[in-house]
């Protein structure tokens, strides 16, 4: 399935793969988020909030997507096409025998508790399993991130454990939970 260049629209949303063409309004969410995002993510690259950091991310992305290895969906309301205000990333692709992936997300602080999350979410879940036919996705998060972990659990992911050490979140290793959701429509 090419995943290149697509959009995709939910009730107040449009979602849409990007190319480095939009790396200055990428850049400008994770400016103006940068005090949200960071205590539950890795320790940014020293070129990371810059123009050309950002092209290059978005064009390996772009890369990575016409190889059929990630998709990453940027929001925007409907309303107001030109300003995103959240992501969603499906990476870390595993084809047969296991057809699994993990997911990451992030919503502008404007526009959280706002049910964003769960309508792009909820989307990218449906082209995942209905149009990529993955059988499982997983989400780790770590336990201290309650809002994430509310989304992550209205949207009927199982806990299936802790990861222990999981991942270096702003220099310090960190636990975090699994969860996984199963396609329905292969079981």
């Amino acid at each position: 399935m090419d995943l290149i260049l697509k959009a995709y629209e939910t009730e107040r949303l449009t979602l849409r793969t990007l190319n480095k063409d939009f790396a200055y309004p990428v850049l400008s969410f994770y400016e103006e988020n940068k005090e949200n995002f960071e205590p539950w993510e890795p320790a940014r690259n020293m070129n990371f909030y810059t123009l050309p950091y950002q092209k290059a991310s978005l064009t390996a992305e772009y890369n990575q997507m016409a190889e059929g290895k990630l998709l990453r969906l940027w929001a925007f309301l409907k309303n107001n096409p030109e300003e995103i205000i959240g992501s969603v990333c499906f990476q870390n692709f595993l084809r047969e025998p296991y057809q699994s992936c993990t997911m990451g997300y992030k919503v502008s602080y404007k526009y959280q508790h706002q049910g964003y999350a769960l309508e792009s979410i909820q989307k990218g879940i449906d082209i995942i399993f209905q149009e990529l036919h993955f059988h499982r996705i997983e989400a780790y998060i770590m336990p201290e991130n309650k809002s994430s972990l509310h989304v992550i659990e209205k949207l009927h992911f199982h806990q299936e454990g802790l990861a222990r050490s999981y991942a270096r979140v702003q220099g310090a290793w960190r636990d975090h939970r699994r969860y996984a959701l199963i396609n329905p429509f292969h079981c």
